[in-house]
């Protein structure tokens, strides 16, 4: 079995202050990386700034013997995600990978969301990882390499109670990985998402866990951030030769989600009524010979040539 490593690779990590981000942080500075730390240390909300998680996680790197610097800025900003890949490119020359997992949280029922916290999800979620890797996707297509890591969540491709503008943030990474995959498939450009699950302060405050409820909190301590982290690793380095490929990774096990389609029911004429829809229901549902298509013209392939 041959090393993962990250010699003289450059990567950025978003959100990389805290968490599962500082966890991938020091899992690829390990390996050989030189970290761009992004974080602008804000709180749950996704208000404030605090230099000092990202400084501190550089320091860490730094003690252990590898090489990082700190990004402070608001990657919700188109400015902030700029100044990132600038750091990169302009202190060691080059950017080979993003990880992608910059966010922040909120937890309320559908009818208690306020417009401004739904909106913060998805700036500090999905538009800062836009933010980061549209300019960072220039720099990769020139050098015609590149690993863009996409953090997910299992909360919005499978759903999850209360978390309505966490889901649909975490949801709309898979519409980013998708289009990245294929733009950048001939510039040797591969992109993949995580679906993780770790005890961070994050999953703390969704779950409400704390002193109190000890077997929650027992619980919570057996999703270890180390075993997600590896999975980072390996999406972020020139081994994985995966794209547009859905990983998810908790408590040991790493598995791959599939997004397909059934097979369905196909009206003979091309016509048909709700009634129809109605009565042929069990064949639309049925998941035998379930399809994958990896495009939009692969699923329009499945119905223009069945047979395929």
């Amino acid at each position: 079995m041959s090393t993962i490593s990250f010699t003289d690779r450059v990567v950025i990590v978003t959100g990389g202050g805290r968490g599962l981000g500082a966890a991938y942080s020091r899992e690829l500075a390990r390996r050989g990386a030189v970290v761009v730390v992004a974080d602008n240390g804000c709180d749950l909300d996704g208000n404030g700034h605090d230099p000092a998680p990202a400084q501190d996680v550089v320091k860490a790197i730094v003690a252990d013997g590898g090489r990082a610097v700190a990004s402070t800025e608001d990657l919700s900003t188109e400015k902030g995600g700029q100044l990132a890949v600038d750091l990169a490119e302009g202190e060691y020359g080059r950017l080979d990978a993003i990880v992608a997992n910059a966010g922040n949280v909120f937890n309320a029922s559908i009818e208690d969301w306020p417009t401004d916290r739904f909106e913060s999800l998805l700036r500090h979620h999905l538009v800062a990882a836009f933010n980061v890797v549209r300019p960072g996707f220039a720099v990769m297509k020139r050098a015609r390499y590149g690993r863009v890591v996409l953090v997910s969540s299992s909360a919005g491709v499978f759903g999850q109670h209360g978390m309505l503008g966490y889901s649909a943030a975490k949801t709309g990474m898979l519409g980013l990985m998708n289009i990245l995959s294929l733009e950048g498939a001939e510039f040797g450009i591969v992109a993949n998402a995580i679906m993780p699950m770790a005890r961070t302060r994050m999953a703390d405050a969704v779950t409400g866990v704390g002193a109190e409820d000890p077997d929650g909190s027992a619980f919570l301590d057996t999703l270890r951030q180390d075993q997600v982290a590896p999975v980072v690793a390996y999406l972020a380095s020139e081994a994985c030769t995966a794209n547009q490929t859905v990983f998810s990774a908790f408590m040991g096990r790493v598995a791959a989600l599939q997004i397909g389609i059934t097979r369905g029911w196909t009206a003979p004429d091309g016509s048909f009524s709700a009634e129809d829809v109605a009565a042929h229901l069990p064949e639309i549902l049925d998941t035998t010979g379930l399809l994958v298509p990896r495009t939009l013209y692969d699923e329009m392939g499945y119905v223009t040539t069945p047979d395929q």
